[in-house]
């Protein structure tokens, strides 16, 4: 194999991992607003956009759960994490509750930076 083919696999390994690392913190930047804005909605009686975001952070949650992989701990461990997200935000929908909204969002904007702070450390480009 050539060194152009090394270098262009190369780049090509590192886009597609940059990508899915930036997809993630996207995901969290996705699930934060859609809390944020189910927040408002419900305390100005707006129940129709609150369940739309409310639903729309389930989706995300969904979606961060099913990528896990399953054969690290931590992975578990973000499973439950994830599982007791989805039960609140369900909570919240069907109580148009903003509690358990409150109680979830500083932990995962906790995640969100600790993905972030992370791609950061490992010197991976989030373009």
């Amino acid at each position: 194999m050539s060194y152009a083919s090394r270098a262009s696999m190369a780049y090509k390994s590192t886009a597609v991992q940059t990508s899915n690392e930036k997809l993630v913190v996207m995901l969290y930047d996705g699930w934060l607003s859609a809390l944020e804005i189910a927040k408002d909605a419900i305390e100005a009686g707006d129940l129709a956009r609150a369940h739309t975001q409310l639903v729309k952070a389930q989706n995300i949650v969904n979606e961060l759960n099913n990528t896990l992989d399953m054969q690290y701990e931590v992975s578990k461990q973000l499973r439950q994490l994830y599982e007791f997200f989805l039960r609140q935000l369900v909570e919240a929908n069907v109580q148009k509750s903003v509690q358990p909204i409150v109680e979830q969002y500083p932990i995962v904007k906790g995640l969100r930076d600790t993905w972030e702070q992370a791609i950061k450390q490992l010197g991976v480009s989030t373009v």
